[in-house]
């Protein structure tokens, strides 16, 4: 054997379509394989681990319910982000009106031992981004969660968005000198 016996190959096209017929099985599986990118996109664009495991259990049930009028099963994965980003956009508009202030958890997988001046300056940090990201427009926040904090491929996230790579790439652009601005404090 040459390669890693647990790595197990996920044709995710062929998932798709078993869930289009029907396998809920098949469904699960995707849960189950995109769930913690998803909640990833989705505490990027919140800002809050409770709103974003929200928006990623909506936007599963938005795949589930509309995963039949996929036509192209090998662009699922374009097709769950966009979904999951919109459901994502949609609750940040909803959480733009409320007056609570917007907790970003900490990185739990962290062994680093910080003093209390450091730990409160990382949460007026945390809160900091959280809020200068809310004054985005929501493409740029969008274009700056997907493609410039969570790495994804420019085309990608253009398939993500429904635009172009370059449009993509002019709201990155935007949003990074907002967030340059916004975040002046912190910069120098």
């Amino acid at each position: 054997m040459n390669g890693n016996p647990k790595t197990k190959v996920v044709d995710i096209e062929w998932l798709v379509k078993a869930s289009q017929a029907g396998d809920r099985g098949s469904f699960d599986e995707l849960v189950a394989l995109y769930q913690r990118r998803a909640m990833q996109v989705a505490v990027r664009m919140l800002g809050d681990a409770n709103e974003a495991a929200e928006a990623v259990q909506n936007g599963f049930v938005k795949a589930y319910l509309n995963i039949n009028r996929l036509r192209e099963p090998k662009r699922f994965e374009a097709w769950f982000f966009r979904i999951i980003a919109n459901t994502a956009i949609s609750q940040r508009r909803a959480a733009k009106g409320r007056a609570e202030k917007v907790k970003i958890s900490g990185d739990s997988q962290s062994k680093k031992v910080f003093s209390p001046e450091q730990k409160e300056v990382g949460k007026e940090l945390k809160e900091a981004i959280q809020h200068a990201m809310l004054k985005l427009s929501k493409k740029q926040a969008q274009a700056i969660a997907l493609f410039g904090i969570e790495d994804l491929p420019r085309d990608e996230v253009a398939g993500i968005m429904g635009c172009s790579a370059e449009t993509v790439k002019w709201h990155v652009f935007k949003a990074r000198q907002k967030l340059k601005v916004l975040l002046k404090e912190y910069l120098e």
